[in-house]
């Protein structure tokens, strides 16, 4: 029994997601991949469903790859080679199977994946007739800054709403059947799901930028202890690891009060603002997942104190807003 996850050929998909930004795959899994996953995701979404990812008229349960064979790494493998990504930098930011219920609106709003979605990848489960999967590559593709998909419309203006554009906008529907892949900028690319009625979908978000906002990579946990194990080093070894804007990590701010008074934080995704000072701040700033914690400490210009600012680098360690990962040979 074959125990592989897709059944195509990535070299073949990657000229059109280079030219389009898109690619779908028809029956781009394997039947016995199918099977497995299809009974599992029946299964989750009478027994698992999320309640905080409940949106309207569409509910969400967390997809668990099967432990018979590694499917995560095979996943990492086909996007990197039809994205153009290397493979050892992809995370998972998210599995969610989403089910639409037999009430939904037929023609939703169109939304982004949110900022940690750089590659959606969506593998068709049950399609009712006449459902479709509607992509706008060609028209206001800037990446949505937030990492929630509603956050994007909940920043705009009605003025500034996005169906306007989208009326006039290059508007590609994929008649997509089970089994079938497709594998899109989801960060960038508004979309949505025509005619979603009784259709499930298993969603698989990744990215290059070290980014799990929601803690659903499985290495996500690993990268936490790693880390724990890092601070605890003498100083010589800890300017030799390699620090890294931590996976949790949701986004950086300049906090106003009314008479200007500016606080720099750091906000965890699902926790509050976390206080930086300036020079931990223009660290963060330095940081590009190659240069050691040695080599962002001297491009400070020598206006800091070493020795503090390893300090600081263990705070911002042991609070999560750093990863430390020894370096590549």
């Amino acid at each position: 029994m074959s125990r592989t996850m897709f059944s195509f050929d990535p070299a073949q998909c990657a000229g059109q997601f280079a030219a389009e930004g898109y690619v779908h795959i028809p029956h781009g899994v394997t039947k016995e991949f199918y099977a497995k996953m299809a009974k599992q995701v029946d299964e989750y979404m009478k027994t698992k469903l999320l309640k905080e990812f409940a949106i309207g008229d569409k509910q969400q349960a967390r997809y668990e790859f099967p432990e018979d064979a590694d499917y995560v790494n095979e996943l990492f493998g086909a996007v990197g080679r039809v994205c153009g990504l290397d493979p050892k930098e992809l995370v998972l930011s998210e599995r969610h199977i989403k089910g639409y219920e037999a009430n939904a609106d037929p023609e939703p709003h169109a939304h982004k994946d949110r900022f940690a979605s750089q590659i959606s990848v969506g593998i068709s489960v049950h399609v009712r007739e006449g459902s479709t999967l509607v992509l706008y590559p060609y028209d206001d593709t800037a990446v949505n800054p937030f990492n929630a998909s509603t956050l994007l419309r909940a920043s705009l203006s009605p003025d500034r709403y996005p169906e306007p554009t989208l009326k006039r906008a290059r508007r590609v529907e994929i008649n997509d059947a089970a089994g079938d892949v497709i594998i899109f900028r989801g960060h960038q690319f508004w979309h949505l799901r025509a005619n979603p009625a009784l259709t499930t979908m298993l969603y698989l978000k990744l990215n290059a930028f070290n980014c799990d906002p929601l803690g659903e990579d499985p290495k996500t946990e690993e990268y936490k202890k790693r880390t724990q194990v890092a601070v605890s080093m003498n100083d010589h070894q800890l300017e030799n690891m390699v620090p890294m804007i931590g996976r949790r990590v949701d986004y950086f701010h300049r906090h106003y009060n009314r008479d200007w008074v500016e606080v720099l934080g750091v906000v965890l995704w699902g926790e509050k603002h976390f206080t930086v000072d300036g020079d931990e701040f223009s660290a963060l700033q330095q940081m590009d997942g190659k240069r050691t914690v040695r080599s962002v400490v001297q491009s400070m210009n020598g206006n800091v104190n070493r020795a503090e600012m390893l300090k600081k680098f263990r705070r911002l360690a042991t609070r999560g807003v750093i990863d430390l990962v020894a370096p590549l040979d």
